[in-house]
């Protein structure tokens, strides 16, 4: 056989198997696809199609943020992964979502001050370090500084709502309602605005569901929030269901506590507001009255030593 007849029965072989592959592929995949579309419940829409539509961002750069929040949370030691976890529960960040976003950006964070550091030094050694130090700084204290400051809204913003709910919450019980049960009805009570304290109420109902005790699962609900009124609370439900007290009452007690408490914080946050004006008075406030009310007569006086001199 010739070259060019050796050829063209290789070529036209190679034709026939790469047919027949895309044959079976193409059997195979019509025959994936309708037993799929059997088994899923959005109609006619088929995976692929439902995947194609799907925003680009989802299909090509979740899952890039997945890898790099991966690779960043094995890279960091155990101590700081229970930290940043306790401090995304105390910020009320439950959703893989905010986790995966913060993680990622310290990844990213990390690779810039490596590559950043890595090209400066070679020419300048010690701008390089000091690049590489100040974009792992960011990258270590900026998430650090969101998810804390947040944490502290979410703490204040329980404060404030927790003497309603335990009144409400003691209402239900007077009425006659057991405690979970009230507390399931002022969970589930429409609010104009989200309500961090009832999604935590609804997260110890969840727990409690699956299994864990009532003491434990109040116990974690105080460890989550970290608000110091809520853990009071906690500790008098506990300490009453292991004495036999009515839980009305210890509701009703704690929640006069309660107010009296945030009274007593707004007296003392009205107390400290003369000094904190003390600042902006002496920097902003009266250096703009000194000049309205002093600069005229600065200006004649001046004028008048002029005067005088020319003379």
């Amino acid at each position: 056989m010739e070259a060019p007849e050796f050829v063209a029965a290789l070529f036209a072989a190679t034709v026939a198997i790469a047919a027949s592959y895309v044959a079976l592929g193409s059997r195979q995949e019509r025959l994936i696809a309708h037993r799929t579309a059997l088994l899923v419940r959005a109609g006619d829409v088929l995976p692929r199609q439902a995947e194609l539509s799907t925003p680009f961002a989802r299909r090509a750069i979740m899952p890039i943020l997945d890898a790099m929040a991966s690779w960043a949370a094995r890279l960091a030691p155990k101590r700081a992964r229970e930290l940043f976890e306790a401090r995304l529960a105390a910020a009320g960040c439950y959703g893989p979502a905010v986790r995966r976003t913060l993680l990622a950006f310290q990844a990213l964070c990390w690779l810039g001050a490596v590559t950043v550091g890595w090209l400066e030094a070679l020419d300048h050694p010690a701008v390089g370090l000091l690049a590489a130090v100040a974009i792992a700084a960011v990258g270590v204290l900026l998430p650090r500084f969101y998810l804390v400051r947040r944490g502290r809204l979410r703490r204040e913003q329980i404060s404030r709502e927790l003497p309603d709910i335990l009144d409400l919450v003691t209402a239900s019980v007077e009425a006659g309602l057991g405690f979970d049960a009230s507390v399931l009805r002022v969970a589930e009570r429409p609010q104009r605005r989200p309500s961090p304290l009832q999604y935590e109420l609804g997260m110890y109902l969840s727990d409690v569901r699956l299994g864990v005790a009532r003491n434990d699962a109040l116990r974690q609900l105080a460890d989550r929030t970290g608000v110091v009124d809520l853990q009071t609370v906690v500790a008098a439900l506990i300490q009453s269901d292991q004495l036999g007290v009515g839980v009305s009452t210890v509701l009703r007690a704690q929640s006069q506590h309660v107010r009296t408490r945030r009274r007593q914080r707004a007296q003392a946050e009205a107390l400290q507001a003369p000094i904190k004006l003390l600042f902006p008075l002496v920097f902003f406030i009266f250096p703009a009255m000194f000049v309205v009310t002093l600069g005229p007569a600065a200006l004649r006086v001046l004028d008048t030593f002029g005067k005088v001199l020319h003379h």
